[in-house]
């Protein structure tokens, strides 16, 4: 996946780097052993609207580029997108993709499906 943020392309790969990465930032801690849950914490607020994870995302992305924008960049790139809501599809189709997320992906949409099944029947 490309996008051309501040007049420069940058490519966003989700492999296994960028799950090392959200890894780093987000753990649970039990017995002095850390567990990477970056995936598990952070795509249900990407597939939910979250901006900051939108963005925190298209950064991490780009961890194992040469060539990386700053988060300020990045942070301006998603203010201005005249489409936010498909910058946020072509980033979760791309998730889908990628061998390091799509597994998971599959599940947390599984349940986002179901938690909204069971939400219209509750309204009824």
């Amino acid at each position: 996946m490309t996008l051309n943020i501040n007049g420069s392309d940058y490519e966003l790969h989700f492999g296994i780097g960028f799950v090392r990465e959200l890894d780093k930032k987000y753990f649970a801690q039990q017995a002095g052993i850390k567990f990477g849950i970056g995936i598990e914490t952070k795509v249900p607020m990407l597939l939910t609207g979250d901006v900051l994870t939108l963005a925190e995302f298209i950064y991490l992305g780009t961890s194992t580029s040469k060539k990386r924008p700053s988060v300020q960049e990045i942070d301006k790139f998603v203010d201005t997108a005249e489409d936010i809501e498909g910058l946020f599809d072509e980033v979760i189709e791309e998730l889908k993709k990628q061998n390091a997320t799509k597994i998971k992906m599959k599940e947390f949409q599984e349940r986002l499906e179901q938690e909204e099944m069971l939400l219209k029947k509750a309204e009824k």
